[in-house]
């Protein structure tokens, strides 16, 4: 008898995934992502804004944003959710008009983040153990989606989501400038590689990934140039030409853009301990780290949440002043109802 779970259709909109957090590692992505730091102090540099995120920390990124993390501590580690765009889609809500916002360094306290910590838990530990079945790990990606569409979703009719990707168009594409991204490479000379015309192609990044031709060869080669710049015997201008930048002058302007920082002093953050974590990245934690993060989920899932302690919103002012007015709503009424 075949196992269920290898006939969930929704395995092919969501991957969750728990890693330790080293250097820089930029990365894009068409999936929507959600980050919860479940130890440690970390940086989240998206799209060049820096946010410092502390444990149990919650912050999304939107599709094809260029994004990386940094350990500001050693042992340093996150959990993530992908979700594909698609799924939201296939429920039939338009998330190509909008952007998610979901931040706790620029919102501390929202009632809605329990609900998230609680159900992404669920679902890790649920499935690290497999004592989840297929209808329970649906229900509970169903809430957390559910949980950032209505409380994180922000329609904005003036920006235009990436549509779903046509790989077969593009593959070729980006895989030419995921390999020859040293050397110089004009539209013209890639559409002409590709058999398409210069205007065509420059169509497709834009509508399929969101971003025009040039910024997708930045991204390849400050992907190379970040993780070259860990090396301290290589020169900052020789990680520039070795990354396909002309000289270093365009280099630390497009890594201050994208990391709002120059190379330099990038490369002055990165301490041994850090760089450790790097031989580790995304592969399976150690067993003490793995144990030590799922008592940790499990604290999270059996925690009491009803107490005010744990809900600022129940103590703060607004929560009082929505209790006097309602208080002084049902007194009026009762006036009205005792005059003759």
């Amino acid at each position: 008898m075949l196992d269920q779970r290898e006939f969930n259709p929704l395995n092919n909109y969501f991957n969750q995934l728990v890693y330790a957090i080293g250097s820089y590692h930029y990365n894009w992505h068409p999936q929507i992502e959600l980050l919860w730091l479940l130890q440690g102090q970390i940086e989240v540099n998206v799209d060049g804004a820096r946010y410092t995120l502390a444990q149990d920390g919650l912050m999304s990124i939107n599709p094809n944003i260029g994004h990386a993390t940094f350990a500001q501590t050693p042992d340093s580690i996150a959990l993530r959710l992908h979700i594909d765009p698609e799924f939201f889609r296939y429920q039939g809500v338009n998330v190509l008009n909008g952007q998610f916002t979901l931040n706790s360094v620029q919102c501390q306290f929202h009632p809605a983040y329990i609900t998230l910590r609680q159900s992404l838990a669920q679902l890790y530990l649920g499935q690290v153990s497999d004592s989840l079945s297929v209808f329970e790990q649906n229900a509970l990606f169903y809430q957390i989606s559910s949980v950032l569409y209505h409380d994180f979703f922000n329609l904005q009719p003036d920006i235009q989501a990436p549509t779903a990707l046509n790989s077969d168009q593009l593959n070729i594409a980006t895989a030419y400038l995921d390999t020859h991204y040293q050397r110089e490479i004009p539209l013209e000379s890639l559409a002409k590689f590709c058999n398409y015309s210069p205007s065509y192609l420059s169509k497709l990044f834009k509508t399929q990934l969101g971003i025009n031709f040039y910024e997708y060869l930045v991204r390849c080669r400050l992907q190379h140039a970040v993780y070259a710049l860990a090396d301290h015997r290589q020169k900052i201008v020789d990680v520039a030409l070795a990354s396909g930048f002309k000289e270093v002058k365009s280099f630390n302007a497009m890594f201050k853009k994208h990391f709002g920082q120059t190379p330099s002093a990038y490369r002055k953050t990165l301490s041994p301990e850090i760089l450790s974590q790097d031989q580790k990245f995304k592969r399976a934690l150690s067993i003490p780290q793995h144990d030590q993060i799922l008592k940790h989920l499990v604290a999270i899932v059996t925690a009491d949440n009803t107490s005010p302690a744990n809900d600022p919103c129940a103590t703060c002012d607004n929560k009082q002043a929505e209790t006097n007015y309602q208080n002084l709503k049902k007194q009026l009424r009762q006036l009205l109802d005792d005059q003759p």
